[in-house]
């Protein structure tokens, strides 16, 4: 793996905690409750499932 390759991977991770941590305190799951909000949830998801999408794009092209 290239260099291009790990750091792929580690931003795709850090955005796929970062977003599942701010779907799940959207959702008021974690932190305090009156934090809820649809919209974070939405952007935490949002934000996680692209992290699942630059991981999967990053592991394809590492294996070429």
């Amino acid at each position: 793996m290239r260099a291009r390759h790990v750091l792929g991977l580690v931003v795709a991770v850090l955005m796929l905690l970062f977003g599942g941590w701010l779907a799940l305190t959207g959702m008021g799951y974690l932190g305090d409750s009156s934090a809820t909000s649809g919209s974070w949830s939405f952007l935490g998801s949002l934000i996680a499932g692209l992290g699942v999408a630059l991981g999967f794009t990053v592991v394809q092209s590492a294996r070429r």
